[in-house]
């Protein structure tokens, strides 16, 4: 789903006139690759700064040999607060310098209302890195969903004979994807570091533990990344205790080892310490290609549910020790 608009100019509007007010607005010219009859360019609009943007803006001119200039927009249903205001400021300034009008969901020559106030720079930078994750692990479940194991040895149970399981290929492919959940879980912890890092009072101690070599600085120097972003990427996100340990370093009320060690739908083994044996499994997978025997498929869907709830946890906690609502919009 997506929130469309289009606006029909006066005829005396000219191209270059268009060209020129949709690049002050920010807008930046792309490839598109299924350009349409009498299309004339496409464009796109994405603030970066403060976390604004979730999706973005796509604009598109269209003009036939004798008709009016007519200029579509679009924004996702998971658009940002600033991405409507930006949906809303073009069809404003197209219609007040060049007249017409213009149509969108809302109805004739109406605007879209935000929905509530702008959540915070900092809420907004949590709820992009939860979004992220929760995409991360679609892609997981959709893999699951459309592979197709077949053979006598591609069996979802132990055999009883250990070598056999070895060979077993869905044993590989179950295997094979820890890699990929652990890395989703390290990108999580660390755009949310990020976040935290970058509106924290109290970054000194972060800043004493990064370690930057010329590389980081090279990037910094050109501006390719944020400096919070590069600092977080000095740090491993992977094992519970070390996660915890950064988040420290920004702010001390912040207790990710805490929450992760509560009780867990009344299992003897917490979240951290679940998480931590994981991420031996995904080492010695990557160091010694060695394979959990264990790992059917109702174990590794149960994975999919833990890291969720950790990350669930974690995103909770952070929100409720920084004073903002957790977004679930996604």
């Amino acid at each position: 789903m997506s929130y469309t608009s289009i606006s029909i100019l006066k005829l005396s509007a000219t191209l270059p006139q268009v060209r020129d007010i949709t690049e002050l607005l920010g807008y930046k010219k792309v490839k598109n690759a299924f350009k349409a009859p009498n299309q004339i360019a496409s464009y796109y609009w994405f603030d970066e700064e403060d976390y604004r943007s979730w999706t973005g803006v796509e604009l598109e001119v269209y003009k036939t040999r004798k008709g009016p200039i007519k200029i579509f927009t679009r924004s996702r249903v998971s658009r940002s607060y600033w991405d409507l205001l930006q949906q809303n400021r073009t069809l404003k300034l197209l219609k007040d310098l060049f007249g017409g009008h213009f149509e969108s969901d809302a109805g004739k020559n109406r605007y879209w209302r935000p929905n509530g106030a702008a959540p915070s720079p900092l809420s907004s930078g949590c709820y992009l890195a939860r979004w992220r994750f929760h995409n991360n692990l679609q892609r997981a479940e959709l893999y699951l969903q459309h592979r197709n194991l077949g053979g006598d040895l591609a069996k979802d149970v132990p055999s009883g004979l250990p070598f056999i399981d070895e060979l077993n290929p869905r044993l590989l492919s179950n295997n094979m994807l820890v890699p990929y959940l652990i890395a989703a879980w390290e990108e999580y912890f660390r755009a949310t570091f990020t976040a935290c890092l970058r509106y924290s009072r109290k970054r000194e101690s972060a800043l004493k533990q990064a370690k930057l070599g010329h590389v980081e600085f090279e990037k910094l120097i050109a501006g390719s990344l944020q400096a919070e972003r590069l600092i977080a990427e000095s740090f491993s996100f992977q094992r519970p205790s070390i996660i915890a340990k950064n988040f420290g370093y920004v702010d001390s009320k912040i207790d990710i080892a805490a929450i992760l060690r509560k009780p867990y739908r009344g299992r003897k083994e917490s979240l951290f310490d679940l998480i931590e044996n994981i991420v031996n499994d995904r080492n010695q997978l990557v160091h010694t290609g060695e394979i959990n025997i264990n790992l059917f498929d109702a174990k590794l869907r149960a994975l999919f549910v833990d890291l969720t709830q950790a990350v669930d946890r974690a995103y909770q906690h952070i929100a409720k020790q920084s004073n903002f609502d957790p977004i679930y919009d996604y």
